[in-house]
C-alpha cells in the first residue's frame, strides 16, 4: 500500500514538474518571440535589449583650447586645418563653376543683432534665433507648476514616403512650429479669415507638416486662421520667417515624393508669401552639382536681412546662398522676390570615403546651422563640424567630431567676448560588435575649432536608428546660467534616455534624469516672472514633462499616447507641438 501511495505521489510530482517545465518553456518561448518581434526578427540585436550600456562616461577637458576664443576672426590651428580633412571643394556661381569668390555685399551677423534679431513677436526659426539658443517667447506665470487639463487638438494627416509604400504622418523631428503675433496693419493685408482679422491680439501658429501642408492656427483656440497651403511634399524640419518683419516663409521638404507616374519628385526649398499664400520661388531640386543623390532640406533657413540673402545647408551636401531681391509694399501687401546671385558650395571630405553609410558617404547637413559675423557653423552626416566664411565661401577650420551631427549647434558669446559653439553627435559609425559606442557633447572654441571639453555617453544603435543626441540642447540663463541641457537617446537601455544638465564650463553633470522612454524632441526652457526656470520635454512615449530646470525634478506630466518627435514652441503660458498621430495640440500651463 505504501509502495503504491509512493508511486502515486511520485507520478504526481513528475506531472507537476512536467507542467512547470512546460510553463517555463512557454514563458521563455513567449519572451523570445516578443523580443524577436521587438527587434523585427533580427537576432543580432537581442543583446542590446537585455544589456545596459555604461551610460555616462568621463569628461575630457582641455583648458588650452580656450586660447583665442576672444578673437573676432576665425582661424585654423594645426589640429583644425581643413587640409587635414578635405580632399577638395567646389564652387558654382549662377550655374558657372568658379575657383574663387568674393561676395559683393559682405554678410556680417553682429552679435548684438543675433540676441534680438527680429521685431516680430514670437518664434520665427528653429530654436528662436540663429544662435539656436532662444528660450520660450515671453515670461510665464505659473500658480501650480502643472499642465491644465484643457487643451485643444487639430487633426492633420499623412503623405507617402519616397518609397511609395510607407507614410510620413503628423509632425516629426525637428518640426518646431512658428508662432507670430502680427501687427494689425499686416494682419489686414493677409488672406486670414474675417474672424481672425477681427480678433484683437491674434497670435498665429504656422506649422508645415509631414502631411505636405502648411497649417495656420489660432494659438489660443486651435481654430484655423486661414486655408492651409497644400504643397504636397513632406516637411520634417522647421520653417523660418524673414526676420525683419517681411511676411515671407522659407521651408524645406524632407523627402522626395512619388509622382503620379511613379517618378520621384525631388525635395526642394520653398519660399511662400504669407500675405496670400502664393509660392514665390523654389530651388534645390535635382541638383546635379550635389555630391549626394539624396536630396532633403531639414535645416531651418537663415536670412541676412542687410544683404537680403538666403542661406540654406542641404542634406545633399550643398550650401546655398541666394540673393533674393525682395520687394515688399507695407501698404498694399505686394510681395515678390527676383532672385539674383545663386552661390553653391560643396566639399569632398575624407570622411565621405572612410565612413560609408548606405553607399553615399558622409555628405550633407540635416541639422540647422549657426551664424556669427561672416561665419556659418555647421555639422554634417559624416562627423565633420566646420566653420565657413560666407563672404569667400572658404572653409576656415574643421573639427572631426567622429559621428553624425543631427543636433543643431548652439553658439554662445560670453560677457568677455569669448565665442563658443556646442555640438552633439549620434552614434552611426564607430560601433562595436554589440552595436554600442560613444555619442558625445562637445564645447568648441568657435574661433579655432579646438575642443575645450568632450562629454561622452555609451549608447545603443539598433535597427537603423542611431542612439545619442538628436535633440538640440538648451543653453541656460538666470538660475540655470551655468547649465547646458541635452537629451541623450538609447541610454542606458535601448528604450530609455537621459536628460542631463552639464556645467557649461567643465562638461561635468550637474544632474541627470533617466526616463523609461526614448527622446528625440528638443526641450524648451521656460522662465517664470519670479525667477524660477522650468523645462518642457516631449518624449517618444507621448509624455510631455514639466521639469524643474535647476534640479531635474519632474513636477508634472501629461500623456498623449503617441510618439512626439517634434520640438514644441512656447509662447506665454501655452505650448504647441505636433504629434506623429496626425494631430497638433495646444497645452496651457497653470
Amino acid at each position: 500500500m505504501k509502495l503504491q501511495l509512493h508511486g502515486i505521489i511520485h507520478n504526481r510530482k513528475f506531472k507537476i514538474g512536467v507542467l512547470v517545465a512546460a510553463v517555463i518553456l512557454l514563458i521563455l518561448l513567449g519572451t523570445g518571440f516578443a523580443l524577436l518581434v521587438k527587434v523585427k526578427g533580427n537576432i543580432r540585436y537581442l543583446y542590446n535589449f537585455v544589456v545596459k550600456t555604461q551610460g555616462s562616461l568621463q569628461v575630457e577637458y582641455n583648458e588650452d583650447a580656450m586660447e583665442g576664443a576672444d578673437s573676432n576672426a576665425a582661424y585654423a590651428t594645426d589640429a583644425t586645418d581643413p587640409d587635414n580633412y578635405l580632399i577638395d571643394t567646389a564652387l558654382m556661381v549662377n550655374g558657372e563653376e568658379q575657383s574663387s569668390y568674393e561676395r559683393k555685399e559682405p554678410i556680417n551677423f553682429l552679435s548684438s543683432w543675433l540676441k534680438d534679431f527680429t521685431d516680430l513677436k514670437g518664434i520665427i526659426t528653429f530654436r528662436g534665433n540663429y544662435a539656436r539658443n532662444m528660450k520660450a517667447y515671453g515670461e510665464i506665470h505659473l500658480t501650480s507648476a502643472a499642465f491644465s487639463s484643457d487643451y485643444w487638438s487639430v487633426n492633420t494627416g499623412k503623405a507617402l514616403k519616397s518609397d511609395g509604400v510607407n507614410y510620413w504622418s503628423g509632425n516629426g523631428w525637428t518640426g518646431q512650429p512658428l508662432i507670430v503675433q502680427w501687427d494689425d496693419d499686416t494682419k489686414q493685408l493677409m488672406n486670414l479669415y474675417d474672424s481672425a482679422k477681427e480678433k484683437e491680439g491674434l497670435t498665429e501658429v504656422i506649422y508645415p507638416g509631414m502631411d505636405g501642408q502648411i497649417h495656420f492656427l489660432d494659438l489660443e483656440t486651435g481654430e484655423p486662421t486661414r486655408d492651409p497651403i497644400i504643397v504636397g511634399m513632406t516637411f520634417k524640419g522647421t520653417a523660418s520667417i524673414y526676420p525683419s518683419g517681411i511676411p515671407m516663409l522659407i521651408c524645406g521638404s524632407g523627402d522626395s515624393q512619388p509622382g503620379m507616374y511613379g517618378e520621384q519628385v525631388s525635395a526642394r526649398i520653398f519660399i511662400y508669401s504669407l500675405i496670400d499664400g502664393s509660392k514665390l520661388y523654389e530651388l534645390g531640386a535635382n541638383d546635379d552639382f550635389a555630391p549626394r543623390i539624396w536630396h532633403a532640406y531639414d535645416s531651418s533657413a537663415i536670412i541676412s536681412p542687410d544683404t537680403d540673402t538666403l542661406i540654406y545647408p542641404g542634406e545633399n551636401g550643398v550650401i546655398y546662398t541666394l540673393k533674393l531681391n525682395t520687394s515688399y509694399n507695407k501698404v498694399t501687401g505686394a510681395l515678390s522676390v527676383n532672385p539674383g546671385e545663386l552661390v553653391e558650395f560643396t566639399y569632398y571630405p575624407k570622411t565621405a570615403l572612410e565612413r560609408i553609410y548606405e553607399g553615399e558617404g558622409g555628405y550633407g547637413s540635416e541639422s540647422s546651422a549657426d551664424v556669427y559675423g561672416n561665419y556659418l557653423y555647421f555639422g554634417d552626416n559624416g562627423g565633420m563640424f566646420s566653420c565657413l566664411d560666407l563672404n569667400t565661401m572658404k572653409i576656415v577650420w574643421v573639427q572631426d567630431v567622429l559621428e553624425d551631427v543631427n543636433s543643431s549647434p548652439i553658439f554662445e558669446e560670453d560677457e568677455d567676448g569669448n565665442k563658443y559653439v556646442y555640438v552633439a553627435t549620434t552614434l552611426k559609425y564607430h560601433t562595436d560588435e554589440h552595436h554600442l559606442g560613444e555619442a558625445c557633447i562637445y564645447k568648441l572654441n568657435a574661433m579655432s575649432g579646438e575642443i575645450i571639453w568632450k562629454k561622452p555617453y555609451e549608447v545603443h544603435t539598433v535597427l537603423g536608428l542611431a542612439g545619442g543626441i538628436l535633440a538640440t540642447g538648451c543653453l541656460g540663463e538666470g538660475a540655470i546660467g551655468d547649465y547646458i541641457i541635452y537629451a541623450v537617446s538609447k541610454v542606458p537601455s535601448v528604450d530609455s534616455a537621459y536628460i542631463v544638465a552639464l556645467n557649461k564650463y567643465s562638461g561635468e553633470e550637474a544632474w541627470r534624469v533617466e526616463l523609461d522612454c526614448d527622446v528625440w524632441s528638443s526641450a524648451v526652457p521656460v522662465y517664470d516672472e519670479d525667477g524660477s526656470v522650468y523645462l518642457i520635454q516631449c518624449c517618444n512615449n507621448g509624455d510631455i514633462l514639466l521639469m524643474n530646470a535647476f534640479t531635474g525634478t519632474i513636477l508634472d506630466k501629461v500623456n498623449f499616447g503617441t510618439v512626439i518627435e517634434a520640438t514644441p514652441a512656447v509662447f506665454g503660458n501655452r505650448l504647441v507641438v505636433g504629434l506623429r498621430s496626425e494631430k497638433i495640440i495646444g497645452v496651457e500651463f497653470e
